[in-house]
């Protein structure tokens, strides 16, 4: 999978419509783009800005469209009425009424989709949806009715006598990937529809950012625990990702031998043996930026292998700058990235510039409550120019005040 262009409204931070695109004309391949047709399509993409100016929110949309897309939300689990809130509104007072809109336009094998979806209630109902296959629509959903294409309509009435409709709290695409969903027990109606292959996007993604931190528990401590999970509960994923965690941490920490985990859902270990210590270290005890690595390195490289998306937020967190830019170059490298995976990155690095070309690297900023966005190649800017140097003197936004910063702590003190 890879995604091409991202439009969202009236979500969190971002108020009035903003855009991402990732594409480029031009038929001539070059380094960090995948050729498709006439068109090159970024496989790596930074977003900088300083902090609060939006980078996590559009790595949300990102991930607030992917699950709109495939996971089919339930009025009621184990017998409990659920509050489904897809996302939260711009609260701006001119956008009180208003729906969130968002859209994503990506590529699976050679087809192109488009998908969007409107969110009402305070964000809680899916009130218009539409999906694009090779630019011919495919569906389209006005509130709950669903409307077909003419071709695809002709088909559907040939097995169902009756209207499809689709449930307020899930997205009718949704419904259709559900392979436990009424829908899906109907003769092939996923193939009809054109969308199997779509069934994709729930394991092609990788989502490292604070917001699935806070609700999946997955930053760097707990990712570790839900690691040690899914080892002991026996998925083979996790223990073909532990051989490869192995020889990585091994880089990072020359004395260290394997990972130890044992036990069961209540009670396990989760230890690391070193050939010099006499006694094993819980990986709680160990350094930030190798549970960081440990966390996520699995998925990375499942990605690389498979193909799919990264979406990392702060990838300057925890590593030391020159690591950090030796992981985001995986995605650069033609010999290790043979699937086109992409890659989303937010940093605070301003050494990761030299990674992009100036159509890759976003800048973010939050103008009166509204974040805003701009390519470097929307300024006067060349390509051999110092792009670091440039920003970091301000000239391009997207970055702090600190000369305000120093007299807010001085008039304080």
């Amino acid at each position: 999978m890879l995604i091409t262009r991202i439009k969202v409204s009236n979500f969190y931070g971002i108020k009035d419509p903003v855009e991402a695109i990732f594409i480029e004309g031009g038929e001539k391949e070059k380094v960090g783009y995948v050729n498709k047709g006439k068109e090159r399509v970024s496989l790596i993409s930074g977003f900088y800005g300083s902090n609060a100016s939006g980078k996590s929110t559009v790595f949300n949309a990102i991930d607030t469209i992917t699950r709109v897309m495939v996971s089919r939300q339930q009025d009621f689990v184990n017998g409990i009425k659920q509050n489904i809130v897809f996302a939260l509104p711009n609260y701006s007072a001119s956008m009180q009424s208003k729906p969130i809109v968002m859209e994503i336009d990506f590529i699976i094998d050679e087809d192109k989709y488009h998908y969007s979806f409107s969110i009402v209630s305070e964000g809680s109902e899916i009130s218009q949806e539409v999906l694009y296959k090779n630019n011919k629509q495919v569906f389209t959903r006005k509130n709950d009715i669903i409307f077909f294409e003419a071709g695809i309509k002709k088909k559907i009435d040939a097995i169902l006598k009756e209207n499809i409709t689709a449930p307020k709290n899930s997205s009718f695409l949704s419904v259709l990937l559900d392979d436990s969903s009424d829908i899906s027990v109907f003769s092939n109606l996923r193939e009809i529809i054109g969308v199997s292959n779509l069934n994709k996007i729930k394991t092609d993604f990788c989502f490292i950012t604070d917001k699935r931190s806070v609700q999946n528990g997955q930053n760097n401590m707990s990712g570790l625990l839900n690691f040690a999970l899914r080892y002991i509960n026996g998925d083979k994923n996790t223990k073909d990702q532990l051989n490869i965690i192995n020889p990585i941490t091994k880089y990072f920490e020359p004395s260290f031998e394997q990972f130890i985990i044992e036990g069961d859902q209540k009670t396990f270990r989760f230890d690391a043996k070193y050939s010099d210590f006499y006694k094993l270290i819980p990986v709680m005890e160990l350094s930030a930026g190798t549970r960081e690595l440990v966390s996520y390195i699995g998925d990375i490289i499942r990605i690389l292998k498979n193909g799919g998306v990264v979406i990392y937020d702060e990838t300057s967190k925890y590593y030391h700058p020159d690591m950090e830019i030796a992981i985001l170059n995986l995605f650069k490298d033609k010999d290790i990235n043979q699937h086109n995976a992409q890659l989303f990155f937010s940093s605070h690095n301003h050494e990761t510039f030299d990674l992009l070309q100036n159509n890759q690297a976003y800048i973010l900023e939050k103008k009166n409550t509204c974040i805003t966005i701009s390519k470097v190649s929307d300024y006067d800017v060349r390509e051999r120019d110092n792009v670091k140097r440039v920003y970091r003197l301000g000239s391009l936004g997207g970055v702090p005040d600190t000369i305000d910063f120093n007299r807010i702590i001085n008039n304080l003190l």
